[in-house]
């Protein structure tokens, strides 16, 4: 997924600039992924909140819940810079 943040340039020169800054960003990446793997393990825990099965509406509530893990998941891929950088 990494190749795809450069993949809207044109010229190499536009995709060196670009990847100058998302590297220059990696801290702010880094800890954006650490506030996305809180709000994981907070969606977790929801799941398993008993008070919920007795809803009617638990498969959807369910199913939203895992929509939105997936969803976060995905983010945490594409900004993760240690799955090689040269591919930026």
């Amino acid at each position: 997924m990494i190749s795809s943040w450069t993949k809207h340039l044109k010229t190499e020169e536009e995709k060196q600039t670009f990847k100058n800054t998302v590297l220059g960003s990696k801290t702010a990446l880094n800890r954006l992924s650490q506030l996305l793997d809180e709000e994981l393990e907070s969606t977790k825990y929801s799941q398993l909140d008993p008070n919920n099965y007795g809803s009617t509406n638990w498969p959807y509530l369910q199913a939203d819940k895992i929509g939105y893990a997936r969803a976060l998941e995905t983010v945490k891929k594409i900004i993760n810079l240690d799955q090689g950088t040269k591919q930026l």
